[in-house]
C-alpha cells in the first residue's frame, strides 16, 4: 500500500501533469471557456495542450516557462524535502520505521539546507537525523545541529517542534533567492520552433511561477519586443504572459 502511495505521488508531478494543472490555471485568466473533455495532451512535435474554446471553437496550446533555470533548481530541491524524508525511512528496517512515525506523530520539522543541496543530499542527512531521534531522545523537541549528525554535505540545522501536530511528521525546508530576469531566449525558441498543429490556431503561454515577469521596470518591456520580433512568420497566432503563482494574467499580444 505504501509503495502505491509513492507512486501515485510522483504521477502528481509528472511533466504532463504539470502542464495540465498549468493550463487549467491560466485558461480562464484569457477568459477562455474550455469545453469540458475537450483537453488533450499529445506528443512532440505536436503542442503541449490541444482542447475547444466554447466561442472559438478548437485551439492548440504550447507552455513554456518563463522562470531563470536556477531558481527552478532552487526551489525542485526545497520541494524534494519531504519526499527526502520518505526515502531515508524506507532504507530502514520496518521496525524502525514504525518507531519514527509513531513518536513523531506529533513532530513538526524543519529542515535547513543549501540552496544546491539535491534529493540525494537531503535523504542522506534526514536518515542521520532520525538514526540520531532513534539513538538520543524519541520525545526530542528543539534544534538539532550539523555536529550532532556528524556535518552532513549541504544539511545547516533542524528543529523538531511538537504543537498541535495531528498525523506528523510533517518534514519541511524553505529556500530564498534574488528575483531572476524572465528567460525571454525560452519564447524566441518556441516561436521558431516548427509544430504539427492540423490547421488550429495556436497560442503560446508563458508563464513564470516564481519570478514575477513583470518584477523590474524592463522585464516586461523586453518580452514585449522579443514577442513583436519573432511573433510575425511564426506559426503562433497570439502570446499571453501570467505569473501562475499570483495567477495573474499580465499582458497579450495583439
Amino acid at each position: 500500500m505504501a509503495k502505491r502511495r509513492e507512486v501515485e505521488k510522483d504521477l502528481r508531478f509528472t511533466k504532463e501533469a504539470i502542464e495540465r494543472r498549468v493550463f487549467d490555471s491560466l485558461a480562464p485568466l484569457v477568459r477562455w471557456d474550455v469545453v469540458p473533455g475537450s483537453q488533450q495532451q499529445p506528443k512532440p512535435p505536436r503542442p503541449d495542450m490541444l482542447c475547444e474554446i466554447a466561442d472559438q471553437g478548437p485551439v492548440a496550446v504550447e507552455l513554456v516557462s518563463l522562470d531563470a533555470q536556477t531558481t527552478r533548481r532552487r526551489l525542485n530541491n526545497m520541494f524534494s524535502t519531504p519526499k527526502a524524508w520518505d526515502r531515508a525511512l524506507a532504507r530502514r528496517p520496518l521496525g524502525e520505521q514504525q518507531t519514527l512515525q509513531s513518536t513523531l506523530s506529533n513532530a513538526y520539522i524543519t529542515a535547513v539546507f543549501k540552496d544546491e543541496a539535491h534529493m540525494r543530499l537531503r535523504a542522506d542527512a534526514l536518515h542521520r537525523l532520525q538514526t540520531y531521534l532513534l539513538s538520543n531522545n524519541l520525545g526530542r523537541r528543539g534544534d538539532v545541529t550539523p555536529s550532532q549528525l556528524g556535518s552532513p554535505e549541504g544539511f545547516e540545522s533542524a528543529t523538531v517542534w511538537r504543537d498541535g501536530v495531528i498525523k506528523g511528521p510533517y518534514v519541511t525546508s524553505s529556500s530564498g533567492g534574488y528575483w531572476q530576469a524572465p528567460q525571454v531566449n525560452n519564447i524566441v525558441d518556441h516561436l521558431q520552433s516548427a509544430y504539427q498543429i492540423d490547421g488550429r490556431p495556436m497560442d503560446l503561454f508563458a508563464y513564470s511561477t516564481h519570478d514575477e515577469p513583470d518584477g523590474h521596470v524592463d522585464s516586461l518591456a523586453n518580452i514585449q519586443a522579443v514577442v513583436r520580433q519573432h511573433l510575425p512568420g511564426s506559426q503562433f497566432r497570439r502570446v499571453h504572459v501570467f505569473h501562475v503563482g499570483f495567477r495573474q494574467h499580465i499582458w497579450s499580444s495583439d
